[in-house]
């Protein structure tokens, strides 16, 4: 094989590099023009958050405290049916 035989806009691929002999190798290679880097993805900037907006993202802490607070209602309310079931079932006797 020769480098003739090759197409100008032939793709080099490893296995064809290593067939070549060391100055047909350089050959083709000084043949290949720069290589063709593809373009970059143009990037979205997201906009920036308001402080309104960020006033309303929950914390860690605000999240556990709203937890906390609903597990003692509902503590409560399950205390206060017992003791009037109680009564009731005192009352009842």
């Amino acid at each position: 094989m020769t480098i003739h035989q090759l197409a100008p806009d032939e793709p080099l691929s490893p296995e064809l590099v290593l067939v070549l002999s060391p100055e047909l190798r350089a050959e083709a290679l000084s043949r290949l023009g720069p290589p063709v880097w593809p373009a970059p993805r143009p990037r979205t900037v997201e906009p920036v958050a308001t402080a309104a907006e960020k006033r309303f993202v929950p914390s860690v802490g605000a999240l556990f405290v709203a937890r906390v607070g609903q597990l003692a209602l509902i503590f409560a309310a399950v205390t206060f049916l017992v003791l009037a079931m109680s009564l009731v079932a005192n009352a009842m006797r």
